[in-house]
């Protein structure tokens, strides 16, 4: 096998490999119906993230409310739904919870009610939600890929 056949041949690898879950996606932020603080402060991760950043469903952050920074914090996730893309890093925790219905399934195999395994909710604050919603509509619906940040 030639050199550029074997990078071929380990790059549809590691995309096979690749973590994908069926996504749905929102946005929040400053100024938002929920009152919500700036989202790229701190948020659940205690981290600032120098670019687009996210929330994530409690089944993929990894721990619940109150519990601190969850295995998602830092990771980055390139997230699709039709012609939108953005690549967001976690820094927040979309909790599970009654009035939470988007963020409320009990494991990464379990959906939601728009039939997703994860869901991630875009920072407005870090341009994110502009990014990947323009002026379209604020839930859709698609793919995210964990990548390397």
């Amino acid at each position: 096998m030639h050199a550029s056949q074997l990078l071929l041949a380990a790059s549809a690898l590691a995309l096979a490999t690749a973590q994908t879950y069926k996504s749905s996606f929102t946005h929040y932020g400053s100024g938002d119906k929920y009152n919500s603080p700036n989202c790229n402060n701190g948020g659940a991760c205690g981290l600032y993230v120098n670019g687009y950043s996210a929330a994530v469903s409690q089944n993929l952050y990894g721990v619940g409310g109150g519990q601190g920074a969850g295995p998602a914090c830092g990771t980055c996730w390139y997230l699709v739904s039709g012609s939108h893309s953005v690549t967001v890093k976690v820094n927040n925790l979309c909790p599970a919870g009654n009035d939470n219905a988007l963020c409320s399934q009990s494991s990464l195999s379990a959906t939601n009610l728009e039939g997703a395994n994860v869901h991630f909710d875009l920072c407005s604050d870090s341009g994110a939600a502009w990014a990947f919603f323009e002026n379209g509509p604020g839930l859709l619906v698609g793919t995210a890929t964990k990548v390397s940040c």
